[in-house]
């Protein structure tokens, strides 16, 4: 073939030698035997027994490796707080356990009348929990960590208080209760 510097020279020259002839009819079907009959060949089969279990092995591999990166051990939210503040954590520490100890108190002073006090304090403590989980989370996630501390103290300093109120109110009620029964059994 000699050179040609435009392709519409090409095309003139070739004219008439393009094979412009439908495929014999089941093309198709002769075409893929074909393939088939190549598969079965050693190369073929070598392929084909390889590659399934090497994709089934990289997909395991792959799966394994990622979940050993988003499963895998974090440090709790005590610890991280304890990384960003370890007064914000003895204070929560110290305030968690003051809590802890004035529910136990307010359940021993329980009674059937004041067990609908005590449920609706202890539905008042559960959200004020939420509460701090939410503060927890911002102050973790980079927040504004001075307002945020103080936002944790005062939760704290609300739960105390709300306590408090609570066990004051129980102890006037039981008070109330024994001044009633002390008149009337005179």
């Amino acid at each position: 073939m000699k050179d040609f510097d435009n392709i519409t020279d090409l095309f003139e020259e070739l004219k008439g030698s393009f094979d412009l002839k439908e495929p014999r009819e089941g093309h198709r079907l002769r075409f893929k035997e074909k393939l088939d009959a190549q598969a079965g060949t050693p190369r073929g089969r070598f392929a084909s027994s390889w590659w399934k279990p090497l994709s089934i092995a990289a997909s395991i591999a792959l799966l394994i490796t990622a979940s050993v990166f988003w499963l895998g051990p974090r440090n709790s939210e005590q610890q991280q707080l304890a990384a960003i503040s370890p007064e914000a954590s003895q204070t929560s520490y110290y305030f968690s356990n003051l809590v802890a100890q004035q529910v136990s108190e307010l359940e021993k002073l329980g009674s059937p009348e004041t067990r609908p006090l005590i449920d609706d304090a202890m539905k008042q403590l559960d959200q004020l929990e939420k509460d701090y989980a939410k503060l927890e989370q911002d102050l973790l996630n980079g927040g504004n960590s001075k307002f945020i501390l103080g936002a944790m103290i005062t939760n704290f300093q609300t739960r105390i208080d709300l306590l408090q109120d609570v066990m004051t109110t129980i102890e006037q009620i039981n008070q109330f209760k024994n001044e009633s029964n002390a008149t009337n059994t005179i």
